[in-house]
This record gives structure tokens, sequence and C-alpha cells, in this order.
């Protein structure tokens, strides 16, 4: 595993995946384009809007997965102009890819939380230490395996 220090080489290191998983990202969501590198989801096509993540870590060591809540607010906007599209999430951990599908419900049909918004401080590797960030964390009962996409 490579460990990077700045955040461009963060950047790099994310581009680099989101190309080498996309064909395979395609055998769920048909043919995906890829979104401006700024955007707040990776790819997209008449039917979805695709964001991913790449961890370093085992799925479950720890009791949930984190996105940026840029991304689920980004979510709410887009929702709003494209009702139609399903909005999902994926996390390569050590090359095994799970799902979420966004949804505005933070609770299911047995009262469990699904998601939470944390703030958290973290080194975001701009040369400023550490800082806040606003996250969504998904509890990993809420995350299935890609392969039981539908």
């Amino acid at each position: 595993m490579t460990f990077t220090n700045t955040l461009k080489q963060d950047l790099n290191h994310g581009l680099a995946k989101e190309s080498q998983r996309k064909k395979g990202f395609e055998r769920y969501f048909g043919c995906l384009h890829k979104t401006d590198t700024f955007d707040s989801f990776d790819f997209t096509n008449n039917n979805f809007y695709i964001e991913h993540k790449e961890r370093g870590i085992p799925f479950g060591r720890y009791d949930s997965l984190f996105f940026d809540r840029i991304k689920y607010d980004e979510y709410l906007r887009l929702k709003t102009m494209e009702p139609n599209k399903r909005f999902i999430i994926i996390w390569t951990c050590l090359g095994e890819s799970f799902f979420w599908e966004f949804t505005e419900k933070d609770e299911d049909e047995n009262d469990d939380v699904v998601f939470y918004f944390d703030k958290q401080r973290m080194d975001r590797r701009k040369g400023k230490g550490f800082q806040t960030q606003e996250l969504v964390k998904v509890f990993n009962e809420h995350i299935k395996p890609l392969s039981q996409f539908r």
C-alpha cells in the first residue's frame, strides 16, 4: 500500500483509481461519463450519479464508512432537478467494492439509524494541519457488496 502526503498526490491517486474502476462499474450502471475533476460525483449517465472512494482498509474495520457532507448536500440539490436519477456511493476497500444508495431518510423501516452527520478533525493534507470536516457516516449494515446491486 502506498501512502501519500500531499493533496495533489491524493487527487492523482483518486483519479487513477476512478479510471481503473470505471469499466467494472459499467457492468452495473451502464455506460458512465466522467464528470469534471472537482464535481461532487465522479460519474454520471441518464440514470445515475456515482461517487467513488478508494479506501486502504478492510470493510468492517469500523462500524461505518464516511464521505464529505458537501456531497450529500449536492445530492439534495441535484435530486430536485433530476428526480428520476439514482445516487450511489461506492467504497472500494482493499479491492472489494461496496455501495450505498443516497436517501433522505436517516432511519430504516425498523427505526435503525442508517446514516448521521458528524464533524471530525482531519488532516486533509492542505498544509494547514488538522481541520474540522463535516462528514456523513453510513453504518455498515446499510452498505452492500456491489455485486448485490440491482
